[in-house]
């Protein structure tokens, strides 16, 4: 996985010396054989072979008995090992060092295997290797297909390590050779709408809005998106009216269905309606705590104070860190009689909120207030 083949080799000749039916040292042989046109390494094995089983040998180098000729084809197989596992879900150290083992060994026959070094660097993405990542995206040549999408991942990388001017000029950059790229265009508006600009990122969710070429299926969420931009610029009707647009296309969408709903629970509009879009969005996704948080707050609103903390209380084991969960369950807490609670639960919310949370003084006048009391 060092990218170190012959030292691999090597390694793997020391270990069939006493282990001679080990699997991974014959793929390693095996590969190192073909690249070096080494027929001798396979008759070596062939003989093994009759008496063992060797199920991932067989599938990558032979087909009906007969070797393969095409260091390709084998490449494909190799990849082909890997292509069904779930990113998301990696099982460190297992199976990306697995993952990783078959695809360099892919590589080493088929060195611009372009699907395999995008794959390769969606493992390093994972791992928040972004550098390594970047460095693979790079190698895929700019006449493949999954070459916009490695150069999006790059810039999204920079993006989540808080690189936000590398990200938007690498981003310019490729829009000038692709204008007609929307999905380059999303991508510059959400960099903008992440750094806080949200006056650029309504000017360019603006502009895909007018942009006849784009799915309406997809245009819920640039409504939705300016509509965030909006709402943190605190101009909440036009934010509201590109929120009621998004649910115009997509009628249950839960994101779009809480960040309304809570908007009009903290301004105390619609409260009746609120609850029930929220209760429709906990349908959907009965488990994501901002939703959750968005019911409970509607219920405390309404005065139900024993079902806002039942469910907020599920909120808090979710997410034990959310600071606003806490400072409304210490609201909570305190609007049942149960001021020693909600003052602990507003002293964890002053200790963990962020700026963005935008709480801190608020929290801390309660708190000044329960002291002086």
């Amino acid at each position: 996985n060092s990218n170190k083949l012959e030292e691999a080799n090597s390694t793997a000749k020391h270990l069939i010396t006493s282990e001679n039916n080990n699997e991974d040292a014959w793929l390693v042989l095996l590969v190192y054989a073909k690249l070096n046109n080494d027929l001798k390494t396979f008759n070596n094995f062939e003989t093994l072979k009759n008496k063992k089983d060797f199920t991932i040998i067989d599938y990558v180098f032979y087909k009906n008995g007969q070797l393969k000729k095409s260091n390709e084809e084998v490449a494909k197989r190799l990849y082909n090992l890997v292509q069904e596992i779930d990113l998301s879900s990696l099982n460190y150290p297992i199976n990306i060092d697995y993952s990783l083992f078959y695809l360099n060994l892919s590589l080493s026959l088929k060195p611009n295997f372009n699907e395999v070094l995008f794959f390769q660097a969606q493992i390093y993405q994972e791992l928040k290797h972004y550098f390594k990542a970047e460095e693979i995206y790079n190698k895929i040549q700019p006449q493949h297909i999954l070459y916009i999408e490695a150069q999006k991942n790059i810039i999204i990388n920079k993006k989540n390590a808080k690189k936000f001017d590398e990200a938007k000029k690498k981003l310019i950059q490729l829009i000038n050779v692709y204008p007609n790229n929307i999905s380059l265009i999303v991508l510059l508006a959400d960099i903008y709408r992440v750094n806080k600009q949200y006056e650029k990122a309504i000017q360019y969710y603006s502009l895909l809005i007018k942009k006849q070429n784009i799915n309406y299926d997809k245009l819920w969420r640039i409504y939705y998106l300016r509509g965030i931009s909006y709402e943190r610029s605190n101009k909440w009707r036009k934010a509201e009216n590109d929120f009621l647009q998004a649910l115009e296309i997509e009628p249950q969408q839960p994101q779009v269905l809480n960040y309304l709903a809570y908007g009009w629970i903290e301004k105390d509009f619609h409260l009746e309606k609120s609850l029930n879009m929220l209760e429709m969005a906990v349908k959907k996704y009965p488990k994501n705590h901002y939703i959750l948080d968005s019911l409970a707050w509607a219920h405390y609103k309404k005065n139900n104070f024993f079902k806002a903390a039942e469910i907020m209380e599920k909120v808090i084991e979710i997410a034990p860190g959310e600071a606003i969960s806490l400072d409304h369950l210490g609201d909570i807490y305190f609007s049942l009689g149960r001021k020693r609670e909600a003052s602990f639960m507003w002293a964890q919310a002053l200790d963990l909120a962020e700026s963005e949370d935008n709480i801190s003084e608020a929290v801390k006048m309660k708190l000044d207030k329960y002291n002086a009391g």
